[in-house]
């Protein structure tokens, strides 16, 4: 934990010298330039050249492409009425059946360092990474292809956050047929949905139906034990997984833990019955994940778990951000959808008005009372 914070020091003393050097040597670049700008901890840049690309794409196939975007409005559809009813079912759960409540009832924002541990950080950003370039990317395809213009696309670096974005014409936008404006809302999350579901595949696909073992994220440091990233697979002999984490063993003599890289021996004082999670507790272990190889075997489960981990992300974050992009709440996708829709048949400005902040405050409030209820039940925690 301790190299992380360190790392984001440095990385924030690099943006402080960059951005020292830069605004010094380059400064009348950067006020003449508009498609460069460069504050402290954000960088961005704009371009028009990969307008050109979406044109071709957009240009070829364009059945293929035009058959995809009204999948993508059906699908989005969906997946608003989905994250509507989710929030309310779940509340509901919270409230009136507590009792029923599980980790699938879970309910909290990402962020770094809050609700998630920073060990997750290099994964979180690739995962972040390639959903924001299939999502902008998917709108950017969709709007030219419902004849849009994009004044540009571009990409930025919040500190240590990737980004990116299409920017359309807002004139162009705002003319064109309601369908049109549909499908271009819509294409985002229905990208994000593909790749949730392509990249679950590859995990269903290459890494074995079970766990073998556990991995040590976390340690004392003391007794010699078993070391970060090391796996464990065995504990006297019986196989270290879920079903047996809490399963009762009894020392006698000897204690024989079996990892990826040695067995470590202990030599036990006294008989003594515990389950397996207590004896790893004992020896310095603090935290541990599952461990599920691939099934040709990279030949390093530390690689392995790394690459299920990535994958795990990604496929996490494109499926909350389908679905929670598709909530009617301004600033989301969800919102110019079905705005969208209502503007085309309600022309009275104050009726719109009334109904976009009622959308909005309406799913506002659930998401929020179920992020409460969440750390209310299992109390504050970290992923």
């Amino acid at each position: 934990m301790e190299l992380v914070y360190l790392y984001l020091l440095g990385f924030a003393s690099a943006w402080a010298v960059i951005y020292l050097v830069v605004r010094r040597r380059y400064s009348s670049l950067l006020k003449n330039s508009s498609s460069l700008s460069f504050y402290p901890f954000f960088f961005m840049l704009k371009s028009i050249r990969v307008v050109k690309y979406f044109d071709r794409l957009s240009s070829s196939h364009r059945l293929f492409w035009k058959t995809l975007s009204n999948l993508g409005l059906a699908t989005s559809i969906g997946l608003s009425f989905f994250a509507v009813y989710f929030l309310v079912d779940n509340l509901k759960t919270y409230l009136f059946m507590p009792e029923q409540v599980g980790v699938g009832n879970i309910v909290i924002p990402l962020v770094i360092g809050v609700t998630i541990r920073f060990d997750h950080l290099p994964y979180m950003l690739i995962a972040f990474a390639i959903v924001i370039i299939t999502h902008e990317g998917m709108h950017g395809l969709v709007a030219r292809l419902e004849g849009i213009k994009l004044k540009s696309t571009g990409v930025f670096l919040a500190f240590i956050f990737p980004g990116g974005f299409v920017e359309p014409d807002e004139e162009d936008f705002k003319n064109a047929l309601t369908i049109s404006k549909m499908r271009v809302a819509a294409a985002g999350s229905f990208a994000n949905l593909a790749t949730g579901m392509l990249v679950l595949l590859i995990m269903l696909t290459i890494f074995l139906p079970t766990f073998t073992g556990v991995v040590v994220l976390e340690t004392t440091g003391e007794h010699g034990g078993p070391q970060i990233n090391e796996v464990i697979y065995s504990v006297n002999g019986v196989p270290v997984r879920p079903e047996t984490l809490y399963q009762n063993i009894t020392l006698t003599d000897k204690l024989i833990v079996e990892t990826n890289k040695k067995n470590y021996t202990y030599t036990v004082k006294e008989a003594v019955t515990l389950p397996i999670a207590w004896v790893l507790r004992s020896l310095g272990v603090v935290r541990i994940d599952y461990y599920r190889p691939t099934i040709f075997s990279l030949g390093d489960p530390e690689i392995e778990y790394s690459l299920y981990r990535a994958l795990w992300w990604l496929q996490l974050i494109s499926f909350g951000v389908a679905i929670f992009n598709m909530l009617p709440i301004k600033i989301l996708d969800g919102h110019l959808l079905y705005m969208s829709l209502i503007q085309h048949k309600v022309k009275n400005e104050k009726k719109l008005k009334i109904m976009d902040n009622l959308f909005t405050a309406v799913c506002t409030l659930l998401l929020i009372s179920n992020i409460v209820f969440t750390y209310k039940t299992f109390g504050f925690f970290q992923l």
